[in-house]
């Protein structure tokens, strides 16, 4: 069956759901590192409460996703406002959010986020908040502009990438990053191709979104990333987590390459892709969240576990059904 609004709805849906679902998996296990993760849990194959000592998210409870998600959400409301990527107003969008929120006074936004938001609040302008930010909070929120321009050409997308990344992230190794997110959602939306195909080419994306000469990293990065491999998950999971150049530092040439990895030893399953996600450690939270959003575009809402979707609709804050349908009727198939 080609793809129409119903089918698109529920591809969309897996992905702001996958995001959120990855996001809140991984929130416990942030930061820590394989050994610990062992230690404590041996495998985690549900949602938790973060241990006391958990350095971002200690006061959240289990099922809650965090800043990964709720910047998503804020992007696919930028979208949905506009009818298109304006830098304007995904910037609008993350200065209300961090408002609520009050994002400023607690550490639940990443370096090159806060900087571009006190940047902008300090007069700015949205072409310039966010020139050096490098770090992994474009790629964790991109899947939007990849539901958005799934029908699109991929110099497009690759313009909307840019515009959507600009606010907050405006540098070549952000771009390249959040490009290769995008393609693996837009291609998990749109065709049959195995997970393996599908990183293929978002592989070729990364490289051409890379215009800085600090983006080359993220394609070889992600290139040695698909050669990791393990006798089961925990020896797979290892050798990816020494595979990270700085667990503890939101790298996105650590979360990206992470994230297609897992995808491709998940086989496209959901589930298994999601545990083998927040059992990674290092950046769990985002990198959960882009294996969510990217899994979840490939299955679709139905290939989600029921009681798991149950968990996010009782703690999110907003409708995620309805922030999915506005989505689908604001892209033109």
């Amino acid at each position: 069956m080609g793809l129409n609004k119903e089918l698109l709805y529920e591809k969309a849906l897996g992905t702001l759901y996958g995001t959120a679902i990855g996001d809140a998996l991984g929130m416990p296990t942030t930061f820590l590192d394989r050994v610990t993760i062992k230690k404590r849990y041996g495998f985690v194959d549900g949602f938790m409460s973060p241990p006391p000592d958990n350095a971002v998210h200690s006061l959240l409870k289990a099922g809650t996703y965090t800043d990964d998600t709720a910047l998503t959400f804020a992007l696919a409301r930028a979208i949905i406002r506009e009818g298109k990527v304006s830098p304007e107003a995904v910037a609008d969008e993350l200065l209300k959010w961090a408002k609520a929120n009050g994002a400023l006074e607690e550490t639940i936004i990443g370096p090159s986020t806060r900087r571009a938001i006190e940047n902008m609040l300090s007069g700015v302008p949205v072409e310039r908040a966010g020139i050096s930010g490098t770090t992994n909070g474009c790629a964790m929120k991109i899947s939007p502009v990849g539901i958005f321009d799934c029908c699109k050409s991929y110099e497009e997308m690759l313009d909307d990438v840019i515009k959507a990344c600009m606010p907050t992230h405006y540098t070549g190794i952000a771009i390249s990053g959040g490009m290769a997110v995008a393609t693996a959602v837009k291609l998990s939306i749109i065709n049959k191709n195995s997970p393996s195909e599908i990183v293929s080419e978002s592989l070729k994306m990364a490289r051409v979104a890379g215009k800085a000469p600090d983006s080359k990293s993220i394609y070889d990065r992600i290139h040695e990333a698909m050669g990791i491999g393990g006798n089961d998950d925990q020896d797979y999971l290892d050798n990816l987590y020494a595979f990270l150049k700085e667990p503890r530092g939101a790298l996105t040439e650590d979360a990206v390459p992470a994230a297609l990895s897992i995808f491709v030893r998940s086989s496209g399953n959901f589930m298994r892709a999601l545990l083998l996600a927040c059992n990674l450690g290092g950046d769990s939270d985002t990198i959960g969240a882009i294996v969510g959003a990217i899994s979840g575009s490939y299955c679709g809402i139905h290939g989600i576990p029921d009681e798991w979707i149950r968990t996010i609709d009782q703690n999110s804050k907003i409708d995620i059904r309805k922030l999915g349908s506005d989505l689908t009727n604001a892209t033109s198939i």
